[in-house]
Order: structure tokens, then sequence, then C-alpha cells
């Protein structure tokens, strides 16, 4: 998982018991200079939990355990305050966390064997709904200019139909910041079913669709539970999705770049 301590607790939301529902909802109330000097045992208290709930719920965020998870989060609040006044900086610097957060995870080794994959392939297709597809969009246009044609469907429907047509010989890209959307998760199980390749995209990677993934690449989460569809979120799957075409056309090398070229000229006498 990635994302700094509280990005990383509104991920697990979706997919919480009701227990640590509590403990993030605790958390979230606490004051975070106070909650970096107690113990296990003094949250535990504060929370009504047992201390072992506790323990497991910062492993699950992927922390060794509570003292790593009280270390991140001294480390973050130790960063230099950033301006808040501008709203403009605030949305800047959002943005910007989102890429960075996304970044330190990024294995450029697996973007290229995922290329490799989607070179081969006989049909590629990206689906997802909401905002996600505004990820599937962009990879849409950016494939098309290296000459490989992908369906970027957003109609529900449409990607179940077009999942249940596929086979072994496919390969599909589901992008989804919960990876517990329903529609996506429903096209998951039809194209698990026909053998199909899948590559999730994803900002936690134990969520109900990461299940599915052949391959999977996380973005950072950048959203509260209640500011779904937030700009930076997408910022963070859009980046995800410029490496791993960027790896594409390193696959593709010399004739990638005459295809882009001959895309290029087709649409030049368009400017004025």
């Amino acid at each position: 998982m990635v994302g700094k301590v509280f990005d990383r607790m509104e991920s697990v939301r979706p997919v919480a018991t009701k227990t640590e529902l509590r403990i993030i909802d605790g958390i979230r109330r606490m004051d975070r200079n106070s909650l970096i000097y107690m113990s296990i045992t003094e949250l535990s208290g504060v929370l009504d939990v047992a201390e072992a709930t506790v323990l497991r719920f910062c492993r699950k965020l992927d922390y060794r355990g509570f003292q790593d998870f009280k270390l991140n989060l001294s480390q973050e609040l130790g960063e230099t305050e950033k301006e808040t006044s501008s709203t403009a900086r605030r949305v800047a610097d959002e943005m910007t966390d989102a890429i960075l957060e996304t970044y330190k995870q990024i294995n450029y080794e697996e973007c290229l064997e995922i290329a490799r994959k989607i070179v081969a392939s006989r049909r590629v297709c990206a689906f997802a709904v909401g905002a996600s597809s505004v990820a599937t969009l962009e990879m849409r246009f950016r494939l098309l200019r290296a000459g490989i044609i992908l369906d970027a469907a957003t109609d529900s429907h449409i990607q179940s139909i077009a999942a249940a047509n596929f086979d072994e010989r496919d390969f599909l890209v589901l992008v989804s910041i919960s990876g517990s959307t329903k529609d996506i998760l429903h096209v998951a199980e039809i194209a698990r079913s026909v053998g199909a390749t899948i590559l999730v995209i994803t900002n936690y990677n134990k969520s109900p669709l990461a299940r599915y993934a052949d391959y999977l690449l996380l973005s950072s989460k950048k959203e509260a539970a209640n500011d779904g569809g937030s700009l930076s979120a997408t910022v963070a799957q859009a980046y995800v999705v410029d490496v791993l075409c960027n790896a594409v056309y390193e696959v593709l090398g010399i004739e990638g770049t005459e295809r882009r070229m001959k895309a290029s000229d087709a649409v030049a006498e368009k400017a004025i």
C-alpha cells in the first residue's frame, strides 16, 4: 500500500470491519501530536479495542507494527508545513503529493513486463467507471498513437459483453480507486472465467478487485471518503497510465517511434 498514514486509513475504509472503522474514526478525532507519544496499550484503551486488534490494523496498513505506524506519522508531522491560505497552492500540493507517493512504489521493470504482454495481446481493453474512466480514456489515446487500438468503453453493459468474448489471448486493464466497485468486479469475474490476462490499477492491494489481478499497479489515494472523484486521485491514476504507456513505447522501439510519427502527420494539417 502507498500513501501517507491518514491516506492509507481512508484507503481501507471501504473494506474495513466494524472494529477497524471504530479505530479509523477514533484516530481521526485524536490530536495527532498526542498520538505519536501514546503506547499501544494507551491507544487501545482510548479506542476500547484489544491491543492485538490495533496491531493487526497497523499491519493491514502495511506497517510492520504500531511503532512503525507512529514513526511514519511522526515523520509526516515533522515535514515542512504546507501553505494552506492559498486554495490554488493547496490543490497543487495535493496533486504533487499524489504523484510522488505513487512514484515511490512504481517498479518500471514490472511495467516493461506488462508492456510486452500488451504488445503481444490480440486485443486490449481498459475499463473503469466514474472518475477512473479519465485514466482509461487517456490510455486509449496514448496507445492509439503507438498503433495499438484499445477499447475504453465506459458503459458497464458494454464492458461485461466485451469481457465475455475475451480469451487467453486478450489483455484487460481495470482501473478503480477503491477496488470495490460492483460493476468493475463483475467485469473482472467474467474476464477471469474466460482466461484473459488482467492488470488492476487501484489504491489498495487488499481490495476485492486486486484478487483478480495477474498484474497489480498501485496509485496513491488522495481523497477522503466524502470526497469521491477528487482530481488528485485521478492524477495519480493518470501518472501510472503514463508510465505504462511509456513502457509500451520502449518495448515497441523504432516501430513505435515510426507509428507515433504517422499519428502526428495525420493530425498536423488540423492545426491552424
